[in-house]
């Protein structure tokens, strides 16, 4: 019994995110790829992870928010879930993609990952913020996000980019180290921006 209600309640979270904007994302990243396939490997796999990061964060939107805001399953389960959902095929996705494309070796291929996942711990941290402000509908505010912290990183030195694009001074080193703090921050305020209001005590 415990197992059909598991199964059930997965049934129904897989039915419940929106999956357009994720669908289109992966598209798009396809197309990329297949466009600049046997080019130069970073430009593409960038646009990627950006394309699949900001696909990403719509596993977040939830029609019934506010119905199940006072659920006895908390509002960190039901997100989990959505993410245990939609997360792994754009990951598996992600993976075909740089092995499809290639890379100019194993510094590039690390870079490319940390890149990927500080993305898309970015994307869940916006989309987990602006979930909770907007009737669980925030999916739609991290990709101008995601856009406008890249552009504004850009605008600094390479000295002091907290997102690097490219090169800067280091080496590769840093590069990991800045997209990895780009990832934990973005965890941090998924964690904050999902703790379940309504299952305080008074």
């Amino acid at each position: 019994m415990p197992v059909l209600i598991r199964t059930d309640a997965f049934r129904y979270t897989v039915r419940s995110v929106p999956w357009l904007a994720p669908v289109l994302a992966a598209l798009l990243a396809t197309l990329i790829v297949a466009m600049r396939h046997g080019h130069d490997a970073a430009l593409p796999l960038q646009g990627v992870s950006i394309a699949l990061a900001s696909g990403a964060g719509y596993a977040l939107d939830d029609p019934a928010f506010e119905i199940f805001a006072t659920s006895p399953r908390t509002l960190m389960r039901r997100r989990l879930e959505r993410l245990a959902v939609v997360e792994p095929p754009i990951v598996l996705l992600w993976i075909a993609l740089l092995v499809w494309q290639g890379t100019a070796g194993s510094e590039e291929t690390w870079a490319l990952i940390a890149m990927f996942a500080g993305l898309l711990g970015l994307s869940v941290g916006i989309a987990g913020a602006a979930s909770r402000r907007s009737r669980g509908q925030g999916g739609i505010a991290v990709a101008p996000t995601l856009f406008i912290a890249l552009v504004l990183s850009t605008v600094l030195t390479p000295r002091w980019r907290p997102l690097p694009l490219g090169d800067i001074p280091g080496g590769w080193s840093p590069i990991y180290q800045r997209w990895a703090t780009a990832c934990v921050v973005g965890l941090l305020v998924f964690l904050v921006s999902s703790r379940d209001l309504a299952s305080r005590r008074a």
